[in-house]
């Protein structure tokens, strides 16, 4: 039998699983990291402090790259699984 010419190689399959894996991983991390000092900071600046508008610019500045990284990995590792 003849295989599918629009089925990726092995290599191409285990490239884009490690690929969406570590961008989980990456993007699964740095998220949840930002969400707590974002969400910390919107909680005190509505708390009345004011303090929070400080802190989540701060937020977004470190944790922002990391979660467009790791979501990079993921979309490129979904493009290699992918037809070609």
């Amino acid at each position: 039998m003849s295989e599918d010419p629009n089925t990726p190689s092995p290599s191409r399959m285990i490239s884009g699983m490690a690929l969406i894996i570590v961008g989980l991983l990456i993007l699964i991390s740095s998220g949840l990291c930002t969400a707590v000092f974002g969400g910390g900071a919107l909680l005190d600046m509505f708390s009345g402090s004011g303090t929070g508008l400080d802190i989540l610019p701060e937020a977004l500045l470190f944790g922002g790259p990391f979660i467009l990284i790791g979501l990079g990995l993921f979309h490129w590792g979904r493009v290699l699984r992918r037809r070609k």
